[in-house]
């Protein structure tokens, strides 16, 4: 009759537990309380207290949102390490806006100062090179002149070449880009991209003109939005090679 007794109390404090992680939020405005935590897995929440800190039930794989109206939102995906220690998520603050401002200082550049011409295009190391490469420099005095470096540059083959160096500059920078949005615990846990197939799932991503024209956006939300609606089409493309 004892033994049955005891097993009352023992079993629903196993029904009940529950695991929390601890953390605290990384801020550069001392407005830190308040902040909104939420696991949208098991829908609980939690909210920062006057040192940033917060604690919330959780399960590895989870996806928390963080968010304040003062705030970027930021998302962040919990890991095993996550129980272990206090974690810290680093926040960026919106910038404040300010009615008026008076100018003091004095708005002297390149173009006010005339050395180069107002609203001239800014290139980057690949455009230049493709430029300089391939413009015809015309000049007039007693005669005219022109360079034939364009014309030797294509027939030697090095047009093509800088030409491919500029796609290919432009192929990192967009993959940098994409990367800053999904990360890797994200394409994982949430779209269920093999481990083995990320870089080129980003790979596809920037190959869909859908895809980059969304990005021009910079709407994080709509970006992974539209990546994860283009996740099933990429992991049908995986099923049929294998």
């Amino acid at each position: 009759m004892k033994t049955k007794i005891l097993l009352l109390f023992i079993v629903p404090t196993f029904c009940f537990s529950q695991e929390f992680i601890k953390g605290k939020i990384k801020i550069d405005t001392p407005e830190v309380l308040g902040i909104l935590v939420i696991n949208l897995n098991n829908e609980s929440e939690s909210k920062t207290d006057g040192f940033g800190r917060f604690s919330i039930n959780a399960e590895i794989g989870d996806l928390l949102i963080i968010a304040a109206p003062h705030i970027h939102k930021k998302r962040h995906i919990v890991q095993e390490n996550d129980f272990k220690k206090e974690i810290e998520i680093q926040i960026e603050a919106l910038p404040v806006e300010i009615e008026s401002i008076e100018i003091t200082r004095s708005n002297i550049t390149s173009e006010s100062l005339g050395l180069v011409p107002e609203g001239q295009k800014r290139y980057t190391p690949a455009e230049r090179r493709l430029k300089t490469a391939t413009d015809m420099e015309l000049m007039v005095g007693f005669g005219f002149a022109f360079s034939l470096d364009p014309i030797l540059n294509a027939l030697s083959g090095r047009t093509k070449m800088l030409k491919k160096e500029l796609e290919i500059e432009r192929f990192n920078k967009n993959m940098t880009l994409t990367e800053s949005y999904l990360s890797d615990e994200l394409l994982i846990s949430q779209f269920n991209i093999p481990i083995n197939y990320i870089n080129s799932f980003r790979m596809f991503l920037v190959d869909n003109p859908d895809f980059m024209e969304v990005m021009k956006t910079n709407n994080k939300d709509n970006i992974i939005s539209k990546a994860f609606s283009l996740s099933e089409e990429f992991q049908k493309i995986i099923s049929d090679e294998q």
